[in-house]
């Protein structure tokens, strides 16, 4: 699991466009911050999350979980900030 001090940066490719949510949940499983609620076109993306909640408030130093749903599908990954 790499550490992140700044933005992270996400990639991820969508077979057919429909609803798509990317959203950041801490380890208790609290949503954090929602990056994408909407609709997406067929094709490769890509997102930054700055590390901040939904409040614009800095978030603390820890494990974080991207989750990213589309298609009735859905892939979750870990990062650790460090700030």
């Amino acid at each position: 699991m790499p550490g992140r001090s700044g933005p992270v940066n996400i990639q991820f490719q969508l077979d057919a466009h429909g609803p798509t949510t990317l959203v950041v949940f801490d380890v208790a499983g609290r949503r954090v911050r929602t990056l994408i609620d909407g609709i997406l076109w067929r094709g490769e993306h890509g997102q930054t999350w700055d590390g901040r909640d939904d409040r614009g408030l800095q978030v603390a130093r820890g494990i974080y979980f991207l989750e990213l749903k589309a298609h009735g599908r859905s892939a979750r990954e870990k990062v650790l900030m460090l700030r």
